[in-house]
Formats: structure tokens, sequence, C-alpha cells
């Protein structure tokens, strides 16, 4: 979970515009599509523009934080869920995500921690053309099913695992509530940025407690600090049985989120930014050090993602799928000295050599990964 209020991934989450119908012409790209860029700029008051109009199509966003450390989030929201944003964007840096934007009015909002801007709007006229896109309808469909099946995979073991959990922690169970804990976060944090798009229930499975109100935090941390910290779960009854109904609200509501290669790859980057600017701090995991637990699901959550759009990519070059398959080795032998059987080793052992290799290897990832959206707009 990142160090900020929850909501919706990815230099954009695997957020989620669908788009109607698609390009029949070719079944691999022959270039990457004719794309819009529009910049975004966090500012002392929040986002500006505000407002923004713009046709629909294939859009590139670039989210740029010259000097606002009170806002480091862009989001774009179509009623109450979150379709794509920016996050983590500090001062200094830019982030980006592709898109492509169907006809519509949506409202966008900048945030940083508990603080939000007033609302903005973005209104999306015209008609989608895909001539540009080089990618079949059948191509992009398949893209989408092979995902669409390892999220669904994951938001059911994700109920499976915390359910027992939550079994443990309502009969006082400390130790079994201990040994399930890991095992039923793994699965949240391989589909994360899908789960970060249906407003407030993320923060309620997922929040820290400095990222909610006060007297509004729930969810696994609440209970890890019972667990690892007070050594006392009589009063997290309500609490466990909250978060196996959330979990299992999240099961149903991943089955219907629309889905395009585009977002499925910012949703791939955003899982390695959660590793390289919220993971890699150990403050996720902060009770029961079990940081590298989310690391690692990140991670495979991420080369998920991507598997189910390298299809759709060139096969030579900076972007292609062998590159890429050989970042994702190469933070696979960073990470296995930590290993210890099927678990991982405390997270507070790790050295500042240790954990600056582990962000290395996941940043070598990510630059070429965070071109792949661009590549396979529709």
């Amino acid at each position: 979970m990142r160090a900020h209020s929850r909501v919706a991934g990815a230099g954009a989450a695997v957020a989620i515009l669908l788009v109607a119908g698609c390009s029949s012409a070719g079944s691999k790209p022959a270039a990457a599509p004719r794309v819009r860029t529009v910049t975004v700029h966090l500012v002392a008051t929040g986002c500006s523009p505000r407002a923004l109009s713009l046709r629909a199509g294939a859009t590139k966003f670039i989210v740029a934080n010259t000097a606002a450390p009170a806002f480091n989030e862009f989001e774009i929201h179509k009623g109450s869920n979150i379709i794509a944003e920016a996050e983590l964007v500090a001062p200094g840096v830019s982030k980006t995500f592709a898109i492509t934007l169907a006809p519509g009015h949506y409202t966008t909002l900048c945030k940083g921690g508990a603080t939000q801007s007033g609302s903005g709007t973005l209104v999306v006229t015209g008609k989608v053309s895909h001539a540009q896109s080089g990618i079949s309808a059948e191509a992009a469909a398949q893209a989408v099913t092979r995902y669409r099946t390892y999220l669904d995979t994951q938001a059911d073991a994700l109920v499976a695992r915390t359910s027992p959990f939550v079994d443990a922690v309502e009969r006082g169970d400390i130790a079994q509530a201990k040994a399930l804990y890991a095992a039923a976060r793994v699965p949240y944090e391989r589909i994360e940025p899908v789960a970060e798009s249906f407003g407030d229930l993320d923060p309620r499975i997922d929040a820290r407690e400095n990222d909610v109100a006060a007297g509004h935090w729930s969810g696994f941390h609440r209970i890890e600090r019972a667990l690892w910290v007070e050594n006392d779960v009589t009063a997290m009854g309500p609490t466990a049985r909250q978060l196996l109904t959330d979990v299992t609200t999240l099961d149903h509501l991943v089955r219907t989120v629309p889905l395009q290669p585009a977002t499925i790859a910012n949703g791939a980057v955003e899982l390695l930014n959660e590793v390289t600017t919220s993971k890699i701090t150990g403050e996720e995991e902060r009770y029961s050090h079990l940081d590298l637990v989310d690391v690692a699901a990140n991670v495979q959550g991420s080369q998920a993602a991507f598997d189910a759009v390298a299809p759709l990519l060139p096969t030579s070059g900076a972007v292609s799928p062998h590159v890429i398959d050989a970042r994702f080795t190469d933070i696979d032998h960073v990470l296995t000295p930590f290993r210890r059987g099927s678990g991982w080793v405390s997270y507070a052992t790790l050295t500042p050599t240790d954990t600056r290799a582990i962000s290395q290897a996941t940043d070598g990832v990510a630059e070429p990964l965070s071109r792949v959206a661009e590549l396979v707009l529709l």
C-alpha cells in the first residue's frame, strides 16, 4: 500500500476505461498509435489545469510535480471508480500513463496524504478511432482474457485465504492468525492496482494507520498491529468480519471491471512503483516485518500483467518481451538470497545495500515496462 490516501493505481491503475470496439487491422502493432500528450501539473493548490477538454482516443498523460509537496497524485474518476491515475509523484518528478479515452464526462482529483484539492473536470468528445494502433480486436481481446483469468484467480484466492485467517482472529488464536497472515496478503498484493479502483474499498482493506482519519482504520494492517504489537485480538472480531466482507465484495467487483491492454500495462508498472516507493521503506508491514512477502507479490503481479500484453509487442527492440523478461529475471536473482523455504526473511534484517539492490533491479524493469502501455493502446 502506498503511503498516502488510497485509491486506484498506476502510473495508472490497472485502471480502467473500456472503449467501444477495437481495430480489426493487423495482428501485431507496426508502430505505436498516434498518441495525444497531455500534461497536468501538481501545484500548491492541487491540479493545473482543473478543467480538461479532449477528443476521444489514445492519450498519454504526463503528471509533473514541480513544487507541490502537499500533492502527489492525479486521478481520473468515472462515477465512483478511479479510471486512471499517476501516484507517488514527488516534487521534481514526472510520471506518465497512457489510456484510450472514451467519450464522456469524468472528474479529476489531485491528492496527497489526507488532503485533496477541489475536483476538476475532464470532458471527452468525439469518437475513438483505432486506425493507427495496428492491434487487431482479436489480439486485444486475448490479452484482456489472459489477464482477467489471472485477476479472477487471485481474487478467489484472496477470499479463500482470508477466511481461515479471519476465523483464527475471531477464535483468538494469535499463533495461527500470524501463520496465516502472509498467505492472505499475497493475492491482494498481486492485484493491488485493480483493487484500488473501487473507491473506499481499498482503504478499508489495506490502509495503514496514518493513511486514514483517526477512528477509521480497519483491515489487514489494523489486525497486524493487534497480532504483533498488542498481542491481543479480543477486540478484532468486528474488524476481521468486515475484512472478509470487503475482500468478498472485491472478488465480485473485479469480475466486472473493464480492461484494455494499455491499462493492464499501466498496472504492471504501478505494481513496481509500489515496490520502489512504498514497500522498500519497510513501512507497509511495519509490525510483522513481512514486507518481502508484499515485494515478491507485487513483482509477480506485475509480471503476470506484462505477460498478458507481451504478445502485442514487437519481438525485438528495447521494449521487447525478451528484454523485459530478462529484467524480471534480474529481480528474481536479487530476491532469491532472502528466501527461506516457502517464505522470506524478516525485512528488519535487510541492510541498506540489500534494499538498494532490490530498488535498482526493480527500476531496471520498470523503465522499459513504462513504455509498453503506449505501444499497446487501441
